[in-house]
Protein backbone atom coordinates (compact mmCIF):
# COMPACT_ATOMS: atom_id res chain seq x y z
CA UNK A 1 0.00 0.00 0.00
CA UNK A 2 1.79 3.13 -1.08
CA UNK A 3 2.14 5.57 1.96
CA UNK A 4 -0.51 8.78 2.56
CA UNK A 5 2.70 11.00 2.53
CA UNK A 6 5.24 10.03 0.16
CA UNK A 7 8.68 10.51 1.20
CA UNK A 8 9.36 13.38 -1.00
CA UNK A 9 6.61 15.68 0.11
CA UNK A 10 7.59 15.44 4.03
CA UNK A 11 10.44 18.25 4.03
CA UNK A 12 7.17 20.58 2.54
CA UNK A 13 5.73 19.87 6.39
CA UNK A 14 8.93 22.21 7.57
CA UNK A 15 7.93 24.65 5.06
CA UNK A 16 4.25 25.26 5.70
CA UNK A 17 2.56 28.07 7.48
CA UNK A 18 -0.83 27.92 8.23
CA UNK A 19 -2.66 31.54 7.37
CA UNK A 20 -6.62 32.48 7.66
CA UNK A 21 -8.90 35.27 7.02
CA UNK A 22 -11.62 35.75 9.38
CA UNK A 23 -14.24 38.53 8.31
CA UNK A 24 -16.83 37.49 10.95
CA UNK A 25 -17.19 40.46 13.05
CA UNK A 26 -18.99 38.38 16.19
CA UNK A 27 -15.48 36.61 16.34
CA UNK A 28 -13.92 40.31 16.47
CA UNK A 29 -15.90 42.38 18.65
CA UNK A 30 -17.88 39.66 21.03
CA UNK A 31 -15.95 36.29 21.00
CA UNK A 32 -12.65 37.60 21.07
CA UNK A 33 -11.95 38.85 24.31
CA UNK A 34 -14.16 35.18 25.54
CA UNK A 35 -11.55 33.19 23.73
CA UNK A 36 -8.61 35.03 24.98
CA UNK A 37 -10.11 34.19 28.71
CA UNK A 38 -10.55 30.82 28.02
CA UNK A 39 -7.66 29.84 26.73
CA UNK A 40 -6.00 30.58 30.18
CA UNK A 41 -7.79 28.02 31.68
CA UNK A 42 -5.68 24.70 30.24
CA UNK A 43 -2.29 24.16 31.80
CA UNK A 44 0.78 25.48 29.43
CA UNK A 45 1.25 21.33 29.79
CA UNK A 46 -1.01 20.51 27.51
CA UNK A 47 -1.25 19.77 24.35
CA UNK A 48 -3.67 21.38 21.76
CA UNK A 49 -4.85 18.57 20.02
CA UNK A 50 -5.63 17.31 23.19
CA UNK A 51 -7.70 20.50 23.37
CA UNK A 52 -9.01 19.68 20.12
CA UNK A 53 -10.00 16.36 21.54
CA UNK A 54 -12.25 17.14 24.45
CA UNK A 55 -13.91 19.77 22.51
CA UNK A 56 -14.94 16.84 19.97
CA UNK A 57 -15.53 14.15 22.29
CA UNK A 58 -18.50 16.34 23.74
CA UNK A 59 -20.13 16.11 20.49
CA UNK A 60 -19.86 12.32 20.39
CA UNK A 61 -21.59 12.77 24.28
CA UNK A 62 -24.44 14.23 22.68
CA UNK A 63 -24.92 12.01 20.05
CA UNK A 64 -24.97 8.72 22.07
CA UNK A 65 -28.20 10.70 24.21
CA UNK A 66 -29.56 11.22 21.19
CA UNK A 67 -29.37 7.91 19.83
CA UNK A 68 -30.44 6.70 23.65
CA UNK A 69 -34.02 9.76 23.40
CA UNK A 70 -34.25 9.95 19.74
CA UNK A 71 -32.84 7.53 17.66
CA UNK A 72 -35.17 8.06 14.83
CA UNK A 73 -34.68 11.71 14.93
CA UNK A 74 -38.41 12.24 15.68
CA UNK A 75 -39.00 11.81 19.77
CA UNK A 76 -39.18 14.42 22.01
CA UNK A 77 -36.10 14.19 24.50
CA UNK A 78 -36.23 15.22 28.08
CA UNK A 79 -35.43 19.26 28.53
CA UNK A 80 -32.33 18.31 30.02
CA UNK A 81 -30.81 16.70 26.61
CA UNK A 82 -31.69 19.63 24.39
CA UNK A 83 -29.88 21.84 27.30
CA UNK A 84 -27.04 19.24 27.05
CA UNK A 85 -26.72 19.55 23.23
CA UNK A 86 -26.80 22.95 23.63
CA UNK A 87 -23.62 22.75 25.97
CA UNK A 88 -22.13 20.17 24.04
CA UNK A 89 -21.94 22.38 20.99
CA UNK A 90 -20.94 25.15 22.46
CA UNK A 91 -18.38 23.70 24.35
CA UNK A 92 -16.86 21.93 20.84
CA UNK A 93 -16.68 24.99 19.48
CA UNK A 94 -14.98 27.32 22.33
CA UNK A 95 -12.48 24.57 22.59
CA UNK A 96 -12.37 24.50 18.69
CA UNK A 97 -11.70 28.28 18.75
CA UNK A 98 -8.82 28.44 21.59
CA UNK A 99 -6.84 24.89 19.88
CA UNK A 100 -5.14 27.37 18.27
CA UNK A 101 -4.04 30.17 20.46
CA UNK A 102 -3.03 26.95 22.87
CA UNK A 103 -0.56 25.91 20.15
CA UNK A 104 0.96 29.25 20.43
CA UNK A 105 1.01 29.77 23.99
CA UNK A 106 2.97 26.65 24.12
CA UNK A 107 5.01 27.18 21.23
CA UNK A 108 4.09 23.85 19.93
CA UNK A 109 2.06 25.07 16.50
CA UNK A 110 2.87 22.53 13.60
CA UNK A 111 1.10 20.69 10.40
CA UNK A 112 -0.22 18.39 12.65
CA UNK A 113 -2.39 21.17 14.44
CA UNK A 114 -4.18 21.68 11.45
CA UNK A 115 -4.37 18.16 10.20
CA UNK A 116 -5.48 17.21 13.65
CA UNK A 117 -7.93 20.07 13.70
CA UNK A 118 -9.74 19.93 10.72
CA UNK A 119 -9.55 16.06 10.80
CA UNK A 120 -12.02 16.27 14.11
CA UNK A 121 -14.07 19.02 12.09
CA UNK A 122 -14.80 17.13 9.18
CA UNK A 123 -16.09 14.45 11.24
CA UNK A 124 -18.29 16.00 13.87
CA UNK A 125 -19.67 18.36 10.77
CA UNK A 126 -22.38 15.88 9.91
CA UNK A 127 -22.98 14.26 13.43
CA UNK A 128 -23.72 18.31 14.88
CA UNK A 129 -26.40 18.41 11.63
CA UNK A 130 -27.93 15.10 12.71
CA UNK A 131 -28.46 16.45 15.99
CA UNK A 132 -29.96 19.37 14.88
CA UNK A 133 -32.11 17.41 12.60
CA UNK A 134 -33.02 15.84 15.79
CA UNK A 135 -33.93 18.76 17.63
CA UNK A 136 -35.99 19.94 15.25
CA UNK A 137 -37.57 16.90 14.83
CA UNK A 138 -36.91 16.32 11.41
CA UNK A 139 -36.99 12.73 11.41
CA UNK A 140 -35.34 10.20 8.90
CA UNK A 141 -36.35 12.06 5.35
CA UNK A 142 -35.29 14.66 2.67
CA UNK A 143 -35.01 17.17 4.93
CA UNK A 144 -32.70 15.48 7.06
CA UNK A 145 -30.21 14.21 4.64
CA UNK A 146 -29.83 17.78 2.66
CA UNK A 147 -28.85 19.58 5.78
CA UNK A 148 -26.14 17.11 6.32
CA UNK A 149 -25.07 16.98 2.28
CA UNK A 150 -25.23 21.02 2.39
CA UNK A 151 -22.82 21.35 5.38
CA UNK A 152 -20.49 18.77 4.07
CA UNK A 153 -20.54 20.78 0.43
CA UNK A 154 -19.84 23.98 2.27
CA UNK A 155 -17.03 22.15 4.53
CA UNK A 156 -15.30 20.54 1.57
CA UNK A 157 -15.62 23.85 -0.76
CA UNK A 158 -13.44 25.75 1.95
CA UNK A 159 -10.98 22.47 1.90
CA UNK A 160 -10.71 22.85 -1.07
CA UNK A 161 -10.38 26.51 -1.69
CA UNK A 162 -7.77 26.23 1.30
CA UNK A 163 -5.93 24.08 -1.05
CA UNK A 164 -5.48 25.75 -4.13
CA UNK A 165 -5.40 29.70 -2.21
CA UNK A 166 -3.38 28.27 0.87
CA UNK A 167 -5.28 30.63 3.12
CA UNK A 168 -8.58 29.49 5.11
CA UNK A 169 -11.57 32.24 4.58
CA UNK A 170 -13.98 32.27 7.22
CA UNK A 171 -16.94 35.04 5.57
CA UNK A 172 -18.81 36.82 8.18
CA UNK A 173 -21.03 33.96 8.53
CA UNK A 174 -19.71 30.82 8.69
CA UNK A 175 -20.13 27.44 10.67
CA UNK A 176 -16.94 27.56 13.23
CA UNK A 177 -18.64 31.02 14.67
CA UNK A 178 -22.11 31.55 13.50
CA UNK A 179 -23.04 28.07 12.75
CA UNK A 180 -22.07 26.97 16.19
CA UNK A 181 -23.90 29.77 17.81
CA UNK A 182 -27.47 29.07 15.83
CA UNK A 183 -27.12 25.38 16.34
CA UNK A 184 -25.95 26.14 20.66
CA UNK A 185 -29.01 28.91 20.45
CA UNK A 186 -31.50 26.49 18.66
CA UNK A 187 -31.13 23.52 20.87
CA UNK A 188 -30.79 25.62 23.59
CA UNK A 189 -34.35 27.69 22.65
CA UNK A 190 -36.02 24.01 22.68
CA UNK A 191 -35.35 22.88 25.61
CA UNK A 192 -36.67 25.98 27.10
CA UNK A 193 -39.68 25.95 25.14
CA UNK A 194 -40.11 21.96 23.88
CA UNK A 195 -39.81 20.76 19.93
CA UNK A 196 -43.35 22.17 18.88
CA UNK A 197 -42.88 25.25 17.74
CA UNK A 198 -40.18 23.99 14.85
CA UNK A 199 -43.29 22.24 13.44
CA UNK A 200 -45.50 25.72 13.01
CA UNK A 201 -45.81 27.08 9.36
CA UNK A 202 -42.85 29.71 8.52
CA UNK A 203 -45.12 32.04 7.98
CA UNK A 204 -46.85 32.05 11.03
CA UNK A 205 -43.84 33.65 11.86
CA UNK A 206 -43.19 36.39 8.96
CA UNK A 207 -46.46 38.88 8.46
CA UNK A 208 -47.14 38.16 5.04
CA UNK A 209 -50.31 38.49 3.27
CA UNK A 210 -52.44 35.51 3.26
CA UNK A 211 -52.63 35.81 -0.83
CA UNK A 212 -49.20 35.28 -0.72
CA UNK A 213 -48.87 32.52 1.66
CA UNK A 214 -51.45 30.64 -0.35
CA UNK A 215 -48.77 30.52 -3.44
CA UNK A 216 -45.92 29.68 -1.29
CA UNK A 217 -45.23 25.79 -0.52
CA UNK A 218 -46.18 24.99 2.86
CA UNK A 219 -42.75 25.15 5.27
CA UNK A 220 -42.94 24.24 8.90
CA UNK A 221 -39.90 26.18 10.54
CA UNK A 222 -37.43 23.36 10.71
CA UNK A 223 -37.77 22.92 6.74
CA UNK A 224 -37.62 26.98 6.34
CA UNK A 225 -33.97 26.98 8.01
CA UNK A 226 -33.11 23.68 5.87
CA UNK A 227 -33.84 25.96 2.53
CA UNK A 228 -31.82 28.41 4.08
CA UNK A 229 -28.59 26.95 4.29
CA UNK A 230 -29.28 25.33 0.63
CA UNK A 231 -29.50 28.99 -0.53
CA UNK A 232 -26.90 30.40 1.51
CA UNK A 233 -24.56 27.73 0.10
CA UNK A 234 -24.75 29.00 -3.32
CA UNK A 235 -22.88 32.61 -2.83
CA UNK A 236 -20.71 30.27 -1.17
CA UNK A 237 -19.55 28.06 -3.36
CA UNK A 238 -19.09 30.77 -5.58
CA UNK A 239 -16.90 32.68 -3.48
CA UNK A 240 -14.64 30.31 -3.18
CA UNK A 241 -14.67 29.24 -6.77
CA UNK A 242 -13.80 32.97 -7.53
CA UNK A 243 -10.97 32.77 -4.86
CA UNK A 244 -9.66 30.15 -6.31
CA UNK A 245 -9.73 31.52 -9.92
CA UNK A 246 -8.01 34.24 -8.58
CA UNK A 247 -4.98 32.26 -6.91
CA UNK A 248 -5.05 30.36 -10.21
CA UNK A 249 -4.17 33.31 -12.34
CA UNK A 250 -1.43 34.98 -9.77
CA UNK A 251 0.03 31.32 -9.45
CA UNK A 252 -0.18 30.82 -13.44
CA UNK A 253 -2.21 27.78 -13.27
CA UNK A 254 -5.39 26.26 -15.17
CA UNK A 255 -8.52 27.50 -12.89
CA UNK A 256 -10.86 25.01 -15.29
CA UNK A 257 -8.39 21.87 -13.36
CA UNK A 258 -8.58 23.45 -10.02
CA UNK A 259 -12.39 23.58 -10.20
CA UNK A 260 -12.03 20.18 -12.06
CA UNK A 261 -11.16 18.59 -8.52
CA UNK A 262 -14.57 19.40 -7.23
CA UNK A 263 -16.05 16.67 -9.61
CA UNK A 264 -14.94 13.37 -7.19
CA UNK A 265 -16.83 15.27 -4.26
CA UNK A 266 -20.01 16.25 -6.80
CA UNK A 267 -19.92 12.49 -8.09
CA UNK A 268 -19.84 11.15 -4.15
CA UNK A 269 -23.03 13.21 -2.95
CA UNK A 270 -25.14 12.51 -6.12
CA UNK A 271 -24.36 8.70 -5.92
CA UNK A 272 -25.43 8.96 -2.35
CA UNK A 273 -29.07 11.14 -3.13
CA UNK A 274 -29.42 8.71 -6.08
CA UNK A 275 -28.48 5.46 -3.31
CA UNK A 276 -31.45 7.14 -1.32
CA UNK A 277 -34.09 7.88 -4.10
CA UNK A 278 -33.46 4.47 -5.24
CA UNK A 279 -34.22 2.95 -1.74
CA UNK A 280 -36.74 4.59 0.22
CA UNK A 281 -36.74 1.83 2.81
CA UNK A 282 -33.01 3.34 3.72
CA UNK A 283 -33.84 6.75 3.39
CA UNK A 284 -37.19 6.29 6.16
CA UNK A 285 -36.01 3.65 8.56
CA UNK A 286 -31.88 3.57 8.50
CA UNK A 287 -30.63 6.85 7.47
CA UNK A 288 -29.23 7.48 10.52
CA UNK A 289 -26.95 4.86 10.38
CA UNK A 290 -26.26 5.87 6.52
CA UNK A 291 -24.99 9.40 7.30
CA UNK A 292 -22.60 7.64 9.76
CA UNK A 293 -21.45 5.62 7.04
CA UNK A 294 -21.46 9.21 4.78
CA UNK A 295 -19.79 11.38 7.53
CA UNK A 296 -16.55 8.65 7.83
CA UNK A 297 -16.62 8.64 3.42
CA UNK A 298 -16.51 12.17 3.59
CA UNK A 299 -13.73 13.26 6.31
CA UNK A 300 -11.46 10.61 4.68
CA UNK A 301 -11.95 12.32 1.32
CA UNK A 302 -11.32 15.63 2.94
CA UNK A 303 -8.69 14.18 5.33
CA UNK A 304 -6.25 13.42 2.14
CA UNK A 305 -6.89 17.42 0.89
CA UNK A 306 -5.26 18.75 3.59
CA UNK A 307 -3.05 16.46 3.78
CA UNK A 308 -2.19 17.08 0.44
CA UNK A 309 -2.22 20.98 1.56
CA UNK A 310 0.17 21.15 4.06
CA UNK A 311 2.52 18.83 2.41
CA UNK A 312 1.95 20.28 -1.10
CA UNK A 313 1.42 17.63 -2.76
CA UNK A 314 -1.10 16.66 -5.95
CA UNK A 315 -4.49 17.09 -5.16
CA UNK A 316 -5.76 13.87 -4.45
CA UNK A 317 -8.90 12.54 -7.15
CA UNK A 318 -10.79 9.54 -6.41
CA UNK A 319 -9.37 7.33 -3.89
CA UNK A 320 -10.66 3.71 -2.35
CA UNK A 321 -13.27 5.77 -0.09
CA UNK A 322 -15.31 5.96 -3.14
CA UNK A 323 -15.91 2.32 -3.50
CA UNK A 324 -18.42 1.68 -1.36
CA UNK A 325 -20.47 4.69 -2.12
CA UNK A 326 -20.23 3.60 -6.19
CA UNK A 327 -20.76 0.03 -5.68
CA UNK A 328 -23.68 0.99 -2.85
CA UNK A 329 -25.33 2.92 -5.77
CA UNK A 330 -24.60 0.50 -8.65
CA UNK A 331 -26.94 -2.21 -6.18
CA UNK A 332 -29.60 0.39 -5.36
CA UNK A 333 -29.89 1.05 -9.27
CA UNK A 334 -29.63 -2.27 -10.76
CA UNK A 335 -33.48 -2.97 -10.76
CA UNK A 336 -33.95 0.35 -13.31
CA UNK A 337 -31.74 -0.62 -15.36
CA UNK A 338 -32.80 -4.24 -15.91
CA UNK A 339 -30.24 -6.05 -13.50
CA UNK A 340 -30.42 -8.19 -10.46
CA UNK A 341 -30.30 -5.87 -7.37
CA UNK A 342 -27.36 -8.07 -4.89
CA UNK A 343 -28.70 -6.83 -1.77
CA UNK A 344 -32.17 -6.63 -0.94
CA UNK A 345 -34.00 -5.31 1.99
CA UNK A 346 -32.28 -6.39 5.48
CA UNK A 347 -29.32 -7.09 3.04
CA UNK A 348 -28.72 -3.57 2.23
CA UNK A 349 -28.94 -2.51 5.64
CA UNK A 350 -26.55 -5.01 6.38
CA UNK A 351 -24.50 -3.72 3.25
CA UNK A 352 -25.06 -0.37 4.80
CA UNK A 353 -23.39 -1.62 8.11
CA UNK A 354 -20.24 -3.35 6.14
CA UNK A 355 -19.78 0.00 4.21
CA UNK A 356 -19.85 1.57 7.92
CA UNK A 357 -17.11 -0.75 9.43
CA UNK A 358 -15.01 -0.53 6.23
CA UNK A 359 -14.95 3.58 6.28
CA UNK A 360 -14.90 3.69 9.34
CA UNK A 361 -11.90 1.60 9.62
CA UNK A 362 -10.14 3.03 6.91
CA UNK A 363 -10.44 6.31 8.39
CA UNK A 364 -9.04 5.34 11.42
CA UNK A 365 -5.61 3.49 9.08
CA UNK A 366 -5.37 6.93 7.25
CA UNK A 367 -5.68 9.00 11.04
CA UNK A 368 -3.29 6.80 12.69
CA UNK A 369 -0.69 6.84 9.62
CA UNK A 370 -0.92 10.48 8.63
CA UNK A 371 0.10 11.37 12.73
CA UNK A 372 2.50 8.51 13.63
CA UNK A 373 4.29 9.82 10.30
CA UNK A 374 4.10 13.34 10.90
CA UNK A 375 5.30 12.94 15.07
CA UNK A 376 8.47 10.70 13.57
CA UNK A 377 9.61 13.63 11.06
CA UNK A 378 9.01 16.44 12.88
CA UNK A 379 9.75 14.57 16.40
CA UNK A 380 6.78 15.48 18.52
CA UNK A 381 3.86 13.59 19.65
CA UNK A 382 0.26 14.51 18.82
CA UNK A 383 -1.25 14.41 22.36
CA UNK A 384 1.19 15.37 24.91
CA UNK A 385 4.23 17.95 24.98
CA UNK A 386 7.38 16.45 23.78
CA UNK A 387 9.41 19.25 23.67
CA UNK A 388 8.57 22.22 25.71
CA UNK A 389 9.49 25.42 23.70
CA UNK A 390 9.34 28.78 24.44
CA UNK A 391 5.80 30.32 23.92
CA UNK A 392 5.40 32.79 20.93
Amino acid sequence: MAPYIPDNYLPNLKKYKYQAIDKSLISKYVLAEYWNQLVKIFPLTMAANMVTLLGSLHVLVAVVLNQIYAPNLVETCPSWVYFAFSACIWIYGSFDAVDGKQARRTGTASPLGELFDHGCDSLVVSLIMTLFASTCQLGESWWTAALVFFALTNFYMSTMEEYHTHILFLGYFSGPVEGIISFSTATLLTGIFGPGFWAKSVYSFAPLPSALVDVLPPLTLAQSLVVSMGVMLIPTVYTSFSNIASACREQNKSALSAFADAIPFVASIASMVVWLAASPDVLHQHLVLFLMFAGFAFSYIVGRVIVAHVTGAPFPKLNRMHVPIFFGTANAIAPSLGLAKMFVGENEVTLIWICLAYTALQYAHFALEVINTICAYLDINCLTIKHQKKAK
